[in-house]
């Protein structure tokens, strides 16, 4: 015999699912990573116009929104020897929970970078990069391609 599993926050319906057996209902509107207490939704089955007593949903907790994709625009920036300049991490998606990044530089004989803040210091002529590393776990990255040149004298 089908059934309907209802879902309710307070006492309106927010999610059904019909069928037999174990049953699965999605609901929408959920904040990313947060912790919702026992009892903030309830569920109950309907059978032949028969609803069941409503049951509290156990606490859980929503799963964050981690970062898909790290880009630079421009990808590539000059600057002088002994300038102070700055880069910035595009994070993606834009509701991602935790947007941080890490700046590392591969060559930092030739640009030093703050890992927490993307400012930069042209410490000798050559070519670097430098790395946006997502700081929620996701493991994303992105880099941009650093150019110190010197003023001919």
């Amino acid at each position: 015999m089908v059934k309907t599993l209802k879902v309710y926050k307070d006492d309106e319906v927010v999610g059904t699912q019909d069928g037999e057996g174990r049953l699965t209902v999605s609901v929408s509107g959920l904040n990313a990573d947060t912790e919702y207490p026992k009892g903030t939704y309830q569920v109950a089955f309907e059978e032949d116009g028969v609803e069941s007593d409503k049951v509290d949903v156990p606490t859980f907790k929503t799963n964050p929104i981690l970062v898909t994709g790290i880009s630079f625009s421009p990808n590539t920036k000059e600057i002088k020897t002994g300038a102070d300049d700055s880069v910035k991490a595009v994070v993606a998606p834009t509701t991602a929970t935790n947007k941080s990044v890490t700046y590392t530089s591969d060559s930092t004989d030739i640009v030093t970078v703050d890992a927490k803040t993307g400012a930069i210091h042209g410490a000798a002529e050559g070519k670097a990069v430098i790395t946006a590393k997502a700081d929620d776990g996701s493991g994303k990255t992105g880099t941009i391609n650093i150019t110190v040149t010197t003023d001919a004298v």
